[in-house]
């Protein structure tokens, strides 16, 4: 594997987040095991930094392997034989960050609203070799305040659940009981801690998973009922 600097992208992605405050090192066959599934570059991070936290479990990069079953369960038959799909990030409330091999950043799933959200991915600029620019891309626009939750109130949730029970650990995430997705009620006091593996296998049975596209998520956002005007997903890639 080729030897990189720390690029642009990775700088500004630190300069928000931090160094990391938990690592774990990649042991040599993780890093064989995904050499020409995911971009190099990502391998570059991992042996730079391992597995690893950030901001006390707000922002996490995580061994895909782990997250296998529970991808499958929320991505669907139908969607996971379109492409090889892989979760190469996580926040600290279950967000899952998901690439392609031929597609990129290709979903983003929200288990506590029950979404699994299509991004326009990079499929065109992979196939021409700029897998680790875009790699790049995905880190660099980061922003803590949409990986952040808010209460009810527009009021950040993060900081406070930590300091109500502690920086999470690999397998923790926040979570609300009940379930957003059914409750609507984003209250501190109804956020736990909890493990992330069961909280994400146990969901879809409480929930109605959403699969939200660009059309879907305009018919949302401005309450269109007509969706005929709006643009197909294959114009936005």
């Amino acid at each position: 594997m080729s030897h990189f600097i720390i690029d642009e992208g990775f700088d500004y992605f630190l300069e928000k987040f931090e160094q990391p405050d938990w690592q774990k090192s990649v042991d040599r066959a993780t890093l064989n095991y995904y050499q020409g599934k995911l971009p190099n570059r990502l391998l570059f991070y991992w042996q730079q930094f391992g597995f690893c936290r950030f901001k006390q479990g707000l922002f996490w990069i995580i061994n895909p392997a782990d997250y296998e079953d529970e991808l499958a369960l929320w991505l669907g038959e139908d969607i996971s034989k379109q492409d090889s799909y892989y979760v190469i990030a996580r926040s600290g409330f279950g967000e899952l960050y998901v690439w392609g091999e031929k597609t990129g950043f290709a979903f983003e799933i929200t288990p506590t609203l029950g979404w699994v959200r299509l991004k326009q991915g990079d499929a065109k600029d992979i196939a021409t070799g700029l897998e680790d620019r875009k790699l790049e891309l995905f880190f660099a626009f980061q922003q803590i305040k949409y990986i952040e939750m808010e209460d009810n109130n527009d009021k950040p949730l993060f900081d406070r659940c930590v300091k109500k029970f502690g920086a999470l650990e690999y397998d923790e995430m926040f979570g609300f009981v009940p379930a957003l997705a059914i409750s609507d009620n984003a209250s501190i006091k109804n956020v736990d801690k909890m493990n992330i593996f069961v909280h994400l296998s146990l969901l879809p049975d409480l929930i109605e998973i959403q699969y939200i596209d660009f059309k879907k998520l305009g018919q949302m956002a401005f309450g269109v009922e007509d969706s005929s005007n709006l643009p197909d997903l294959d114009d936005l890639v």
